[in-house]
Formats: C-alpha cells, sequence, structure tokens
C-alpha cells in the first residue's frame, strides 16, 4: 500500500510524516527523513538521515561548490547515495518504509530513482511525501492526499486509521506479524 503526501511549501508534510512515525516507532521501519538545515533561523540546506541506522548526510547546501543546482542549493549526489544505499540494507526486513521526500533534489540520484521503483512495488506499507511536482508521475502509483495547515488533522486521522485497518492478509504479506494496535494476526 502506497500513500502520498504532497502539498504546496511549508504546509506540514514532513511534520505530518514525524507524527505519523511516533505513532509507529514500535514497527520496524526503514527509509529516510530530509530536516532543513537552519543557521541563525535561515534554511541553509537540508540533511538525509536513514531511520534504521540514523546516519546522516548533507543532501543539499547553500555552502557546496559543486553539484547540480536546485533554486539556491547544490545537491550532493553522493550523500544521497550514501544514505539509500543504507536505507536499502534495511529494506527487506522492514514492515514500513517512510520517503521524505520524493523531489528534485533526491531525484538527481539514480540510486534513489531505482530504490523508489523497486520500493512502490513492493508489498509493504509506503508513507512518502511528494513534491507537487511529481503528483503526475505517481497519483496512479497509491493515494495521494493533499495537506494544507487547515486539514492537517483530518489527513493525519485518515491515515493513521488506513494504516491501522489494513487488512490482516495484507499486512503478512508485507511481514508484519502484528497489526498496528499491537495485535497478533492470524491469517489462513
Amino acid at each position: 500500500m502506497n500513500i502520498f503526501i504532497t502539498g504546496n511549501p511549508g504546509c506540514g508534510k514532513s511534520t505530518l510524516i514525524q507524527k505519523i512515525l511516533a505513532e509507529i516507532s514500535d514497527k520496524k521501519i526503514s527509509g529516510f527523513i530530509t530536516p532543513e538545515i537552519r543557521v541563525r533561523g535561515q534554511r541553509q540546506g537540508f540533511k538525509i538521515i536513514d531511520l534504521a541506522s540514523k546516519e546522516e548526510e548533507i543532501m543539499a547546501s547553500l555552502n557546496l561548490n559543486r553539484g547540480p543546482g536546485v533554486s539556491r542549493y547544490r545537491v550532493n549526489v553522493k550523500g544521497i547515495d550514501f544514505i539509500i544505499d543504507k536505507f536499502m540494507k534495511s529494506y527487506e526486513d522492514s514492515q514500513c518504509v517512510i520517503i521524505d521526500e520524493i523531489g528534485m533534489m533526491e531525484f538527481f540520484s539514480r540510486k534513489f530513482r531505482e530504490a523508489i521503483k523497486q520500493v512502490l512495488i513492493s508489498d509493504k506499507v509506503v508513507m512518502a511525501t511528494l513534491s507537487r511536482k511529481f503528483v503526475k508521475k505517481y497519483k496512479d502509483k497509491g493515494q495521494i492526499f493533499f495537506l494544507t495547515r487547515d486539514n492537517f488533522d483530518e489527513i493525519y486521522n485518515r491515515i493513521l486509521a488506513k494504516i491501522r485497518d489494513l487488512s490482516p492478509t495484507v499486512l503478512v504479506s508485507a511481514g508484519i506479524k502484528k497489526n498496528f494496535n499491537g495485535e497478533k494476526l492470524d491469517v489462513d
């Protein structure tokens, strides 16, 4: 099952992912997040952090001299590749995959693009934030939720309910032995 969260910059996509992560923290989770790097309140770039190993790299920065450019930032493709390698090592054993985000910076990495293809055809529960530029590309690959500041709580509750209401067959095929309420699954 693929769940995509999209919306305008600053609407809370990453915050929503963090809040859902807190609710399912007892599960085997793989994936990565891309938090902002801020210095004195000013965004200077983005990190990319592997959720399983906690290893991190600079994904993009105002201070990099090399790499493809997105807006004012230079992208560290080698750093993205390093974290994708870490992610793929933990991916097979995970119950749920978190991708924050599928966007322009990440797409400069061939390893990233290949990993996304593999993850989205898997039986795993996948939650990904999605740049609005990629909505058309991924609209047939899962359910897309359009997040705004006004509907944050509604979308959060809908996604959490969707995850918790997964049928036992779907969960077991994804390698999940208990439902998201902690009850053992019994599938014949």
